[in-house]
């Protein structure tokens, strides 16, 4: 039976696995997004500073196949300022 799992595309870094289903790699997805929104408000940051490109991977016999990715642009739901006048 397939598992499911989360990569950063840029490092390839595993960020999350054994996800029983697609349903349940977005939802980890999701919970990833809310904690680094979250660090990334504690930490002042403003908005758009951080553009993620994630992958979800199918593993079937020990063997990741790509089957969807997102791409997660933190900090673009926060207040932003208007541009100066000029």
């Amino acid at each position: 039976m397939p598992s499911y799992q989360l990569r950063d595309t840029a490092t390839r870094r595993l960020l999350a696995r054994g996800l029983a289903d697609y349903a349940a790699a977005e939802a980890a997805m999701d919970r990833l997004d809310d904690e680094l929104e979250h660090d990334l408000a504690a930490n002042g940051e403003g908005a758009g500073r951080i553009r993620l490109r994630l992958d979800i991977e199918r593993v079937t016999a020990g063997i990741p196949e790509t089957v969807g990715h997102h791409v997660l642009l933190l900090g673009v739901d926060d207040p932003t300022e208007p541009p100066p006048t000029p």
